[in-house]
């Protein structure tokens, strides 16, 4: 009855123990998942936060070389019909220090071409006849810039072929004289743009692009990359009568399973854990074991002994037996009344 009765009981304590360790290593295994994925998310985010630090960097960087080309433009020598060469001298070695820079352009007050002076660098982006009237925007720029009494930027809409490339312009209509007298007309590449101004840490890092209000890339600049997770920044570029959108992207690979040492190090910790664990219970289990061994062991040695002892003090005087442990008939096979008879 006593072994009948003790099995359920050890089958509820199994039953208890499995379920405490799927409980823990549930637990564990749900620790150490949240923990990849809040390293991973804390790594995109640190990542995400720097293009747009650099991002913002990048567009500084532009637009103080817009500003430094501005002045510089308005550094150049006055223009003299009958004495031009200083003029062009000067604009031919701004544009060669300028290589963002395609043509620079002389016209009165009436918009009349005066002189003109095309970067040897590049191909010529006019031709004479095509450029003798200006277009409607950058007219519609000069206007602005005289009342404005200083640079005005112009879209250009259209894309002109280069040696077989196309590229997006902008131009530049920067007014002279206290009265409109004269304008720069400056013909930039946004192409060239991102290749002279973008500092080359950042050009090497991301790809950079422009891109109009709308979300149409007018102009790029990197180099073909491989990954499946892009981080990307927007920061927008504000000229003068024209803005842009400057993008960064930044390519990245399949994500590691650990973003970085201290993760990987805390999870072989944890496993480390587990495994200290199970070896732990392992022990003390086995330790229970012998404890239950020896405690039955020692019970049925004292039964053995109280039944021998018993058995022998279990007579009268005149040596009949008065009394028979039920352990002891056990022992010997007879009944207690065959005993006592």
């Amino acid at each position: 009855m006593n072994a009948a009765s003790g099995r359920p009981g050890e089958s509820s304590s199994a039953t208890r123990r499995w379920v405490l360790w799927g409980a823990l290593v549930v637990l564990v295994a749900a620790l150490l998942v949240t923990l990849v994925w809040l390293a991973g998310r804390y790594e995109a985010g640190r990542l995400q936060d720097r293009i747009e630090r650099d991002a913002v960097e990048v567009v500084a960087d532009i637009r103080g070389g817009m500003t430094r080309n501005v002045q510089s433009l308005q550094a150049l020598p006055r223009f003299d019909p009958q004495h031009s060469d200083p003029w062009t001298l000067r604009a031919g070695a701004l544009l060669r220090a300028r290589r963002e820079m395609l043509r620079i352009e002389l016209r009165d007050a009436r918009m009349q071409l005066q002189a003109a002076v095309d970067s040897d660098l590049r191909a010529a982006v006019f031709d004479a006849p095509q450029r003798e009237q200006l277009a409607s925007e950058v007219e519609a720029a000069c206007q602005q810039a005289r009342s404005a009494r200083g640079p005005i930027y112009a879209t250009s809409p259209f894309r002109v072929a280069v040696n077989g490339q196309r590229q997006q312009l902008l131009e530049l209509c920067l007014p002279l004289g206290g009265a409109g007298e004269t304008y720069l007309v400056v013909t930039y590449a946004l192409g060239e743009i991102l290749n002279e101004m973008v500092a080359e840490p950042f050009a090497r890092a991301y790809d950079v692009a422009f891109s109009d209000l709308d979300g149409t890339r007018v102009a790029f600049h990197g180099v073909t990359r491989s990954g499946n997770r892009t981080f990307s920044a927007q920061i927008g570029l504000d000229l003068p009568g024209y803005a842009l959108v400057l993008r960064l992207d930044s390519w990245r690979g399949t994500p590691a399973l650990f973003p970085n040492f201290l993760t990987a190090m805390v999870v072989a910790m944890a496993i480390g854990l587990v495994v200290v664990l199970v070896f732990l219970g392992r022990d003390m289990r086995r330790r229970l074991r012998a404890e239950h061994e020896l405690a039955e062991a020692l019970a049925f040695r004292k039964a053995m002994e109280d039944s021998l002892v018993t058995g022998l003090r279990a007579r009268d005087l005149d040596g009949r037996t008065t009394y028979v442990n039920p352990a002891f008939c056990q022992m010997v096979g007879f009944s207690a009344q065959e005993l006592i008879q």
